[in-house]
Order: C-alpha cells, then structure tokens, then sequence
C-alpha cells in the first residue's frame, strides 16, 4: 500500500520525535521518541536503533476522511451543561440510527456548539468517517 504521507522530525536537546502523517485520512498514525543517544545510534547507520514508537490508526490508512455538522436538540435542562460525555453519547445515538459509519467528536467547548432554534435548545457537533479512497 502506497500512502499519500507527510514527515515531521523536531530535534531538540532533550529529545526527538518523529511523526509520520497521512494525508489521505488526515491522521498521524506513527508517532517515534528518541533520546539523544538514539537518534545519534540511528544517525550514524546503526540498524534497529532500539525507540519508543507508538502506532495507532492503522485501519484508517489509506482511507479517506470525510467531515460533517451534526445538530441535534436538547432536552431543555441539558442546554449548556458542560456534560460532554452525555453530550456525546446523544449525538452518536443519533449517528447509530441514521448514518453508517459516522462518529461524533466528543468535544461541546466551541463558540458554535450550544444554539436557539426555533426557541428550542440545541448542540452542533464535528463528525468523522473513513471511506475508501475511489
């Protein structure tokens, strides 16, 4: 598999990090500590310089990412509450029963993200998913 990628290595006396990006799904799927030590074994050819790396997203590469705005209205009490976890958890019932492969972001904190419709409370949030790239 052939991934659309992006480096970044930022050095500094304490140490260094190394992330590897996709571009595609927009996720960094790599993300590589080195000690001082390390990245000098690693500079100067030696092979398997031993790192601390930690991988996640895979299932997502070489995916696309796809972005949409989920409102939903609010039980009158919950408006502006801070909750973000039942907060979450409403809007990814609402993802679960319309939308296949949708997930909501657990974040409420925005500007935009408590609003009046209609007199009625509501909540806006970020969705994600990842489809295969045509």
């Amino acid at each position: 598999m052939n991934i659309n990628g992006k480096i970044t290595i930022l050095i500094n006396r304490e140490n260094t990090h190394i992330e590897l990006y996709d571009q595609d799904s927009l996720i960094t799927f790599v993300r590589i500590a080195l000690t001082p030590e390390q990245l000098s074994s690693a500079l100067s050819r030696l092979a398997y310089t031993p790192c601390t790396m930690e991988v996640h997203g895979l299932d997502k590469l070489g995916k696309r990412q796809e972005m949409k705005t989920l409102e939903f209205r609010l039980p009158r009490e919950r408006m502006g509450s801070g909750d973000h976890k039942e907060l979450n958890t409403i809007a990814q019932n609402i993802l679960d029963e319309e939308n296949e492969g949708w997930a909501a972001e657990d974040y409420f904190s925005s500007q935009n993200t408590f609003f009046c419709k209609d007199e009625l409370p509501y909540a806006r949030c970020t969705c994600r998913r990842w489809v295969d790239k045509k």
